[in-house]
């Protein structure tokens, strides 16, 4: 509620939408296949990652660049544990809060859900292609001795927890915002959870800062894109107009179809 003049602004929908109505176009015929064939790029390179990566320390931490290797000494345990706990609590809110809001057998809900799962699988897959193909050290590597041999520990950019917050809060802050009208407060609670996810990899020494940022970038595109090429009203148009009465003044928000 905003305060203008000593009025009270409310922002309001004109005729708002049903909670019921569909917000996406979605064809399982492409949508489908799409999900399948990222789903697989998302679980094979971790299934057969000891065959995919043959890169082998000791690292030397002067390869790290300058803004990154402050991160080398960072190695909280309970950071680790918050980001675990973190990502899987901000992946599985949005759907059961999107099910409560809609019912879980409304078919609104279910093409929200196959758009969800779609920027979900598309993310992972897109992320294992680049943590896979650089091969990079995680900061821990640089640290311990004996130094690490697992395979795991040279995926390091980009963080996948990071991306995977973003695209997931981003699909749902774009799913609100296209079923209620502009909203900014889903894009906080998006900011505000993946810059914390992103802060416990750093202090867990999981990843370094580079690669926290590029996932940031890479989870907000995806989980922006691709709802927004599913949206079903694209040429509808929003208009805000103030609404006098004799106590207030209201924004009010239209949306034509």
């Amino acid at each position: 509620m905003l305060m203008v003049l000593g009025y009270c602004l409310p922002l309001r929908a004109e005729t708002p939408p049903s909670a019921a109505d569909s917000v996406y176009r979605v064809t399982l015929d492409i949508d489908g296949p799409v999900i399948g064939i990222a789903a697989l790029g998302a679980a094979l390179p971790v299934i057969y990652e000891p065959q995919i990566i043959k890169k082998q320390c000791p690292c030397d931490s002067g390869e790290v660049n300058s803004l990154d290797r402050p991160v080398i000494q960072y190695h909280s345990a309970l950071a680790r544990t918050a980001g675990d706990v973190t990502v899987a609590l901000a992946l599985v809110a949005p759907p059961i809060l999107d099910g409560l809001d809609l019912g879980f057998k409304d078919q609104a809900f279910k093409e929200d859900l196959v758009v969800y799962a779609e920027v979900l699988s598309v993310n992972s897959a897109i992320s294992n292609v680049f943590r896979y193909t650089t091969q990079r050290p995680r900061p821990e590597a640089y640290r311990v001795s004996p130094t690490p041999s697992q395979p795991g520990e040279f995926a390091s950019f980009y963080s996948g927890h990071t991306s995977s917050v973003f695209a997931g809060l981003s699909a749902a802050a774009m799913t609100y915002n296209l079923r209620y009208g502009p909203h900014v407060w889903p894009w906080l609670v998006t900011a505000g959870v993946g810059l914390g996810e992103a802060s416990t990899r750093i202090l867990a020494g999981r990843h370094f800062y580079t690669d926290v940022a590029a996932g940031l970038v890479a989870g907000t595109a995806i989980g922006t894109v691709i709802p927004y090429l599913h949206e079903r009203n694209k040429h509808s148009t929003v208009r805000i107009t103030p609404e006098f009465s004799t106590d207030s003044v209201q924004l009010v928000f239209h949306r034509d179809f």
